[in-house]
């Protein structure tokens, strides 16, 4: 692996000093005050950057990076704890600490390009092809880990990233050492450096900027295991592209899917076609023990992962790795500007007429005059509490801004509205930007409402497919279009049995035939079970019984289903 592409830093002097002796080494490196993570992840990375730049004997950098593998692991786990899950945009501080990580896993994969470079210089042979290939595993590992953080935050990878990846696959192809065996430091077995790049691969397949914040590390944790079913293989024509995934490895990028790849591929010595078709189908076995009444802990899965949860995700990895969808609408780019709220209950509050939430009588209308209006309402339970002799601030009073008071929209605090750029659109969905202070918070899987000023009428609903953020001050977001718009209903579980339930918000959305979609109920997550029937209310105080179908989808923030009406009961029951 001589004269390897590999980026790694010049050797300079530096004021920071560091043990370059691996007895010494280890005895600083215990004494490190894990207690306090952030200030022993500063330490060890001070102590990584000046190692990289010093001229070390490979084997022994070999060993002193290999003292630092346990450290690193533990330091980013306790500081990834107080940000893993976190909604976009995140804070200042915590989204430096993520980039922190993200660098400590990059001068680790630095220390052993180091190795590479070094050992292809050297003149002895002894031992070379053994410290080379454990070293391309290690830099693979920790140049996917570094991926990985950058996942969970939704951040851009790394410039050069995919390529180093790649560099590192292929020179080991050519020395045709991709499964010789590494040993973990840990002692949990070994990993070759075939199977480490099947892991990144597809990881990378798996649209992380579209998984809900923190299924990425529990992708990573499933991949660990099942990533050695797939192939990759110098084949490029194969008889369906389903599963299939087009590698270049002259490109900074991960695999595409072979089915968007427009004629027949050209033979290449940089493409590879990565099968994907055997890790679906373990994906399935598991989705469907999962139907037949087996837990997720029994098929391995983390004990933080409830069985919905990995039903869901798994169900989000056979599309990502079986087939993938094709777009079946142009998009248009376009200029313009829409207000944007989220959640449910914000969307029920402006599709109200801005009227707090209030549950409805259970008294069974007399006629339509005495029929349940969103007018008649009490004060939100969201509004924050008054202190004695306060004065609840009016819409002027709140500090927002002047574009969103001439809207002359009525926002209580727990509903901010934000003003986002659309930059481009088509009928199934939208691209929107926003720069600058945020007035809330957002997760993939949550509910958007969008109202622009060509329809100030109405609100359209949406709901969050991905999330980028390649700037502290900047989000990028996909929207799913559900409804042209805003049907607010107020829900529950049918009384039985003399016990009543209490209402909550729910949307009714009309049908959208253009994306063969039919009518359907958005409500909270968990209100849908299989059996259960709903009481509805709609804003005209028109009550019905209806009975959920099907469910469509179900995010950390709500269900979607479709539904049909049940005979009436009796409301006073």
């Amino acid at each position: 692996m001589t004269n390897v592409a590999l980026y790694v830093p010049e050797k300079e002097v530096s004021a920071w000093v560091t043990e370059t002796d691996p007895k010494e080494a280890r005895a600083w490196l215990a004494s490190l005050p894990l207690a306090d993570p952030g200030e022993a992840a500063r330490e060890i990375y001070q102590a990584l950057y000046t190692l990289n730049r010093l001229a070390v004997a490979p084997h022994t950098r070999v060993e002193l990076m290999e003292l630092y593998r346990e450290p690193v692991a533990t330091v980013s786990a306790l500081l990834q704890t107080q940000f893993g899950g976190l909604p976009m945009p995140l804070p200042s501080d915590m989204r430096q600490m993520a980039e922190f990580i993200r660098q400590l896993q990059l001068e680790m994969a630095i220390g052993y390009k180091c190795v590479i470079q070094d050992l292809g210089a050297a003149r002895i042979a002894w031992g070379r092809k053994s410290q080379v290939v454990l070293a391309s595993e290690r830099a693979m590992e920790h140049l996917g880990r570094a991926l990985l953080c950058s996942y969970q935050v939704y951040m851009p990878p790394p410039p050069g990233i995919w390529t180093e990846i790649h560099t590192l696959f292929r020179c080991a192809e050519t020395q045709a050492c991709l499964e010789q065996p590494v040993e973990n430091s840990d002692g949990a077995g070994s990993k070759t450096i075939l199977r480490r790049y099947q892991q990144v691969l597809l990881l990378g397949l798996c649209s992380p900027y579209q998984l809900p914040q923190n299924e990425c590390n529990h992708v990573a944790a499933f991949l660990e295991q099942w990533a050695e079913k797939a192939v990759i293989s110098e084949q490029l024509s194969v008889s369906d592209p389903a599963g299939h995934f087009l590698i270049n490895l002259a490109l900074d990028a991960p695999p595409v899917p072979l089915a968007q790849h427009r004629g027949p591929v050209k033979s290449d010595p940089a493409l590879r076609v990565l099968n994907t078709l055997e890790v679906a189908r373990a994906v399935h076995d598991f989705s469907k023990s999962l139907d037949e009444g087996g837990s997720a802990k029994s098929l391995g899965f983390s004990d933080e992962l409830s069985d919905a949860s990995v039903r869901e995700m798994l169900r989000r990895l056979i599309k990502f790795w079986g087939v993938a969808p094709q777009r079946k609408f142009a998009r248009t780019q376009t200029r313009g500007h829409l207000s944007v709220c989220t959640g449910i209950n914000a969307l029920h509050f402006f599709g109200s007429g801005g009227r707090p939430f209030a549950p409805p009588s259970d008294a069974a209308p007399e006629s339509a005059a005495d029929a349940v209006k969103p007018a008649q309402i009490s004060k939100s339970a969201g509004e924050p509490k008054l202190k004695s002799g306060e004065k609840r601030p009016t819409t002027s009073q709140r500090g927002l801004p002047k574009w969103l008071a001439e809207t002359k929209l009525p926002t209580p605090e727990s509903y901010p509205v934000d003003r986002w750029r659309l930059q481009d659109e088509s009928a199934r969905g939208l691209l929107l930007l926003r720069e600058g202070e945020m007035l809330g918070q957002l997760r993939v899987g949550d509910v958007l409402g969008m109202q622009s000023a060509r329809d100030p009428a109405n609100w359209h609903v949406g709901v969050i497919r991905w999330i980028k953020s390649p700037q502290p001050r900047r989000l990028e977001m996909g929207v799913e279009r559900l409804a042209p718009k805003v049907n607010p209903v107020a829900l529950r579980v049918s009384v039985s049995a003399g016990r009543s339930t209490l209402y909550v918000q729910g949307l009714l959305l009309p049908a959208m035939p253009v994306l063969q979609r039919p009518a359907a109920l958005l409500v909270p997550r968990g209100l849908y079970e299989a059996g259960r029937t709903l009481e509805l209310v709609e804003a005209n105080g028109l009550r019905r019984t209806v009975r959920p179908l099907k469910l469509l989808e179900r995010t950390a923030a709500f269900d979607l289903l479709v539904f049909v009406d049940s005979p009436s009961r009796n409301w006073a029951s």
